[in-house]
């Protein structure tokens, strides 16, 4: 981790949910969006950015904007692909939590979590899955929050909400990530 690239980073929070990596499969974005719906019965103005490549993988990312309009989240969703990195640094300082439910998808998985990291070094608590690289990027109840793949829908939301309800633990997590990412 670069962490001088994070270290100015001022929270302002009132973003909500941030994502960063490719929109496919194995990045989980489709059950990020799905949790979104879930997380709006509690939380009706959350939002959710996800960052990240849009060509990789277009098929899905054509699925995941169809999950966007089927579930009404056109206003609660948003997919902005590449943007340079000052926007960048302003998202994460606009978030509240980094969200990034990486799978397992036959040989494809996540081999190391560098963007919780990422997020960790800029402060914000994060939250990961079970069973893949995430598990060495996040020390669970200490910078973040681990749910199971086999749970996405479900267990993305309730560590949301657990995290945008409770600004403490989120603010503890957020700055043992710091701490860990330096």
């Amino acid at each position: 981790v670069d962490f001088q690239r994070f270290a100015g980073i001022e929270h302002v929070g009132g973003g909500g949910i941030l994502a960063v990596g490719a929109v496919k499969a194995r990045k989980g974005m489709l059950e990020l969006v799905q949790a979104m719906a879930h997380l709006r019965e509690h939380f009706p103005d959350a939002r959710c950015t996800i960052v990240g490549s849009l060509t990789q993988e277009p098929d899905y990312v054509t699925h995941v904007h169809d999950e966007i309009d089927r579930l009404t989240l056109r206003d609660r969703v948003t997919l902005t692909g590449h943007i340079p990195d000052d926007e960048l640094m302003r998202q994460y300082a606009a978030a509240d939590v980094f969200a990034l439910p990486s799978l397992n998808i036959g040989w494809k998985f996540e081999g190391y979590g560098l963007a919780l990291l990422e997020a960790s070094a800029a402060g914000l608590p994060v939250i990961g899955t079970t069973n893949c690289g995430a598990e060495d990027a996040v020390i669970p109840d200490t910078t973040g929050l681990l749910v199971p793949q086999t749970d996405l829908e479900n267990g993305l939301a309730d560590a949301a909400a657990h995290l945008l309800r409770d600004p403490v633990l989120a603010a503890r997590l957020g700055a043992a990530g710091r701490a860990r990412a330096r």
